[in-house]
This record gives C-alpha cells, sequence and structure tokens, in this order.
C-alpha cells in the first residue's frame, strides 16, 4: 500500500475511532473487529496452505493475508519507511491517529486495538522523522505530547520523551510551562521533567530509569527546601 488514496480506501473510516461522538466511535470499533477477524482468518488461510501444501502453494493466501492486514489497525501501520521519507507516506496520518486514540479514549484503544510494540515503534520512527516533517505535522506531535503529560502515565509513555526531546523546545516550552503550574502534581512533574531534558539537551536519550532518577531528584530537593530554616 504506497498511494496517500488507498490508505485512505482502506482506513479512512478509523477516524471515527476518535469522534467526540461515542455512537460513531462504537460503530468504528465495530466495523475495525470485522476487519480484525477477517485478518485473522486470512493468517489461518495462509498457514494452512503453507502446512498442507508448501510455500510455493501459498502466493494466493499470502496476498488475501497481506491484503486484509492493509484494512485494519494496528497491522496496517507495521511498515518500514526511512525517516527521510515519513513525511511523504500515506500512513503518516494513521500513525498519528493511532497515538491520539490511545491518548484520547486509551480504554477503548485497550480492548480493540492494544499494540504497545505497535506504539513504540511510531513514537521512536516519528522522533527520527521530526526533521522531515512539515509544520502541521509537527504542531499533531506537539498536541500528542502535551495529551500523555495531561493523563495518566502509561506503557510505553517515554516514548513521548523522546518525542518531545526530538520536537525541542521552541514550539514546545510554551505548552509544558503551562501544565507546569498544573494543580495535578502527575502532570506537573512529567511537564517539568520534559522541560528539565528541553533545558539538557546534552542528557542521554531518555528512559523510564531516567525519569525515575529525575523524580527521585526533586523529592530531594523537596525536603531539603522544606529542611532548610526561615531566615
Amino acid at each position: 500500500m504506497e498511494s496517500a488514496e488507498e490508505w485512505d480506501r482502506c482506513l479512512g473510516w478509523t477516524f471515527e475511532l476518535i469522534s467526540d461522538d461515542p455512537v460513531q466511535r462504537a460503530r468504528a470499533r465495530g466495523r475495525l473487529t470485522a476487519t480484525q477477524d477477517r485478518r485473522s482468518e486470512a493468517l489461518h488461510a495462509f498457514n494452512e496452505v503453507w502446512r498442507d501444501e508448501g510455500w510455493s502453494a501459498a502466493d494466493q493466501a499470502g496476498g488475501r493475508y497481506i491484503a486484509e492486514r492493509r484494512k485494519t489497525l494496528p497491522d496496517a501501520l507495521w511498515e518500514f519507511i526511512p525517516a527521510e521519507s515519513y513525511a511523504d507516506w500515506g500512513g503518516l496520518k494513521y500513525v498519528l491517529l493511532y497515538l491520539e486514540w490511545e491518548a484520547r479514549y486509551p480504554d477503548e484503544w485497550m480492548a480493540s486495538a492494544k499494540g504497545w510494540g505497535t506504539k513504540h515503534g511510531s513514537l521512536h520512527d516519528l522522533a527520527r522523522a521530526v526533521p522531515h516533517l512539515a509544520t502541521e505535522v509537527i504542531d499533531q506531535l506537539v498536541d500528542l505530547v502535551c495529551l500523555a503529560v495531561r493523563r495518566e502515565h502509561r506503557c510505553e509513555d517515554v516514548g513521548y520523551a523522546v518525542l518531545a526531546k526530538a520536537v525541542g523546545g521552541s514550539r514546545l516550552r510554551p505548552f509544558l510551562l503551562e501544565i507546569a503550574d498544573d494543580p495535578d502534581e502527575g502532570f506537573r512533574l512529567r511537564a517539568q521533567y520534559l522541560l528539565w531534558l528541553l533545558d539538557h539537551p546534552e542528557a542521554p536519550n531518555p528512559k523510564a530509569g531516567q525519569w525515575k532518577a529525575w523524580v527521585k531528584s526533586q523529592e530531594a530537593e523537596s525536603v531539603i527546601e522544606r529542611a532548610e530554616p526561615v531566615a
């Protein structure tokens, strides 16, 4: 699947997954389940032919399986795209859709199309592609980072720190500064951590251990401040 038109033909309906209308989202999830069932049936048929008749006889069944994979999520996103080609890739907007869906409706995403490996790979691929992406796409990445900051921590969220570091501060910093004053302590800490990353470009690439060490350092500083005598 190469052209943007082909992507839209196969997956254009998936934008209902992030609709504000719960009826539209439910309808889209039902359609997604149907595409996943067809994908699974096609894979089963391919395995049967390959087992009984050998690889040379499995071309048609393999083609059907690939075609069904292209019509569902997250399978359609399992392509290797060089960073310099990401901007022209027809699947880019569906990667962004998949991540926005997880951020906005995590329970529905978990029930219908959970893919931690896909999330991990997508965030790291986007980070590598940042220098080649259009301004409007960068704005979408900023929105995704802020969505991740303003919710409970989830598996593979360290990829958003990697993405934030790649996007840089000129676009992201004003939004993070606003969240850094949020009444919710979790939101504040995540925003402050990302601001620390932006202020320390020499720091190693973000990992879960780095985040935990940073949080401990903030706790230690808070203890010291509380212990200081009042002048």
